[in-house]
C-alpha cells in the first residue's frame, strides 16, 4: 500500500514536471529542481526522474522532407456544369381548378405576373403540360416543391 502510495506520487510529480517544463523550459526548471534536490536526502527515485524528465530536449527534426504532394480532386464529388439549366414543368390535374393553379403558380414562382401565371395555366390544361420557366437545379426544384406544396403536378427536367 505504502509503494503503490510513493508511485502515484512519483507519478504525479513526473507529471507536473512535464507541465512545468512545457510552460518553463528545461533551465527554468532545473533551476528550480536542483535547490529543492540538495535540501533534501539524497538518492530520492522520484526526484531524480523528475530532474531527468527537466533534461530531456526534444529535437526539431534538421531536414524537412522533400515530398511534394499534387493536390488531387476528390473522387465523391463530380463536377456540375455551372452554366447547366433545367425546365420546371407543370402537368394538367383534373382536381384543382384553374383560378387556383394560376394563383399557386403566381404564388410560388416570384417575378411571374398573373398574366403569365393565365397563361401558363391555359397551356398546361390544353396541351396537358407547360414549361413555368427555365433555371439552375436547385432554383426549378425550390419552385417544384412549392408547386407540389400547393396540390399541383410539377417536375423538373434537363433543358436541352
Amino acid at each position: 500500500e505504502k509503494n503503490r502510495q510513493s508511485d502515484d506520487r512519483c507519478t504525479m510529480r513526473r507529471l507536473l514536471c512535464l507541465l512545468a517544463l512545457s510552460s518553463w523550459g528545461a533551465e527554468a526548471l532545473t533551476a528550480r529542481l536542483e535547490p529543492a534536490r540538495a535540501g533534501r536526502a539524497a538518492g530520492s527515485a522520484c526526484r531524480a526522474c523528475a530532474l531527468n524528465v527537466a533534461r530531456m530536449q526534444v529535437e526539431a527534426p534538421i531536414k524537412t522532407p522533400d515530398i511534394q504532394l499534387a493536390p488531387t480532386d476528390p473522387k465523391g464529388d463530380e463536377k456540375s456544369d455551372k452554366g447547366k439549366k433545367f425546365k420546371l414543368l407543370l402537368f394538367n390535374d383534373t382536381m384543382n381548378k384553374r383560378e387556383y393553379v394560376a394563383r399557386i403558380l403566381q404564388q410560388s414562382v416570384p417575378g411571374l405576373t398573373a398574366a403569365d401565371a393565365y397563361l401558363i395555366m391555359q397551356k398546361a390544361h390544353k396541351s396537358g403540360m407547360a414549361v413555368v420557366g427555365v433555371w439552375v437545379f436547385e432554383l426549378a426544384e425550390a419552385y417544384c416543391d412549392l408547386l407540389k406544396a400547393g396540390g399541383l403536378i410539377a417536375s423538373v427536367t434537363e433543358d436541352e
